[in-house]
């Protein structure tokens, strides 16, 4: 409310394939050569929120090897894994977003307007369990090219992109050790210093959606994608928490589970691959989440009650189930909570259960050399054969 005043009295999910294909584009900013920062500031906290370090640069003003370092930390932001540790957020209210473009408007150069916004993010993120943590925001203006039929970037400029990106890095102590000095011809105890880690969360605002400004979404990365920072999201970015990695694939079995124990091996083999072809048409799509229709279909065709599996796969839509995060279509597991067999996607057809004296076993053909931890098993067949004979 504070920068919302302020600024007044100085003023008056596209997904998937595409995040990819911008994310590289941006990505390769990142270098000395083609770098379009402009300014950045940083502001270490410690694990009580008490500052205890603020700086802004002129980013052509940090020496050359300085600049190296920043420029890791920021691509580590945009190396992120659409779905996996890097996703779209959706803003509940729009008045964020202009809080955002207003900040971003500024290049980082109002003194007043910097301050509180780092405050926020001060008071928002989680800091349990850091000593220090380093609050690192770069302002760049990119002026997007225009890209030829053959992809080739043309001089010509499409827009002028106004961008924030944020990053939080750890700052610790370095391992303790010792060290050798040439010098003085002696090992010696290392000196510990505090240094800075790749960040392990971070923001993009505004998103960069069909290479263009998005200001109505932000990117948002995060190196453990299951803990997502709620503090930061919900309540300095006011966003909807993603549906994390974890989440989906619970609720992926969950849907997948709801038929009671009705589904064959046969069954579980079609709807295997059935869900693997679903995979590969959406794997170069924008859009890869696993809708509820299209589980409800895929249970349907394997012969499960069409009643049951639009029960099965009504919560789908909710969890945004994303299929390269649910779907394996590499191997075919099957097994006991204690013991489980895998199989190659293609030879599915080497499994089979069977009832054998009142008990129930899951048999794999043996289709070649059986190998045990690598190592490669007798053929009591073929010993068996050498016995007839003799």
């Amino acid at each position: 409310h504070n920068f919302a005043e302020c600024m007044a009295a100085r003023c008056g999910s596209q997904k998937g394939a595409t995040m990819r294909k911008e994310l590289f584009e941006l990505k390769r900013t990142m270098r000395i050569d083609l770098c379009n920062i402009t300014k950045i500031t940083g502001y270490i906290v410690d694990n009580a929120r008490d500052c205890r370090l603020e700086f802004t640069k002129t980013f052509s003003n940090i020496p050359e090897t300085e600049r190296f370092k920043y420029l890791d930390i920021f691509e580590k932001v945009l190396s992120g894994k659409p779905g996996k540790n890097m996703f779209q957020l959706d803003f509940l209210d729009r008045e964020r977003a202009r809080y955002l473009n207003a900040i971003t408007n500024t290049e980082l150069k109002d003194d007043e307007v910097r301050q509180i916004f780092l405050e926020e993010i001060a008071e928002t993120i989680d800091v349990s369990n850091k000593t220090y943590t380093l609050i690192l925001i770069a302002s760049g203006i990119y002026d997007i090219p225009k890209i030829a039929k053959d992809g080739t970037d043309l001089d010509e400029s499409e827009e002028v992109y106004r961008y924030m990106i944020g990053c939080l890095c750890p700052v610790g102590l370095s391992a303790a050790g010792l060290s050798y000095s040439p010098d003085l011809a002696d090992i010696q105890e290392r000196t510990r210093d505090w240094t800075v880690s790749m960040p392990t969360q971070g923001f993009l605002y505004p998103a960069f959606t069909d290479r263009h400004s998005d200001p109505d979404h932000i990117w948002y990365y995060n190196k453990r994608p299951n803990n997502p920072d709620k503090g930061l999201i919900t309540q300095m970015l006011w966003c909807k928490l993603p549906s994390t990695p974890e989440e989906q694939k619970i609720a992926f079995r969950e849907s997948l589970n709801a038929v009671n124990g009705k589904v064959s091996m046969e069954q579980a083999k079609d709807l295997y691959h059935s869900l693997g072809r679903i995979k590969d048409i959406k794997s170069d799509s924008e859009d890869r989440r696993l809708k509820a229709s299209e589980i409800e279909n895929v249970l349907k065709n394997i012969g499960i009650d069409p009643e049951v599996a639009a029960e099965s796969a009504k919560g789908c839509n909710t969890a945004e189930i994303d299929t390269e995060n649910t779907v394996n279509t590499k191997r075919f597991e099957i097994g006991l909570l204690d013991a489980h067999v895998t199989v190659n996607a293609d030879r599915t057809d080497l499994v089979s259960t069977r009832v054998i004296d009142g008990e129930e076993y899951i048999l794999i053909k043996a289709d070649g050399g059986i190998c045990a931890n690598g190592i490669i098993l007798e053929n009591r067949e073929s010993e068996k054969d050498e016995e007839e004979d003799d």
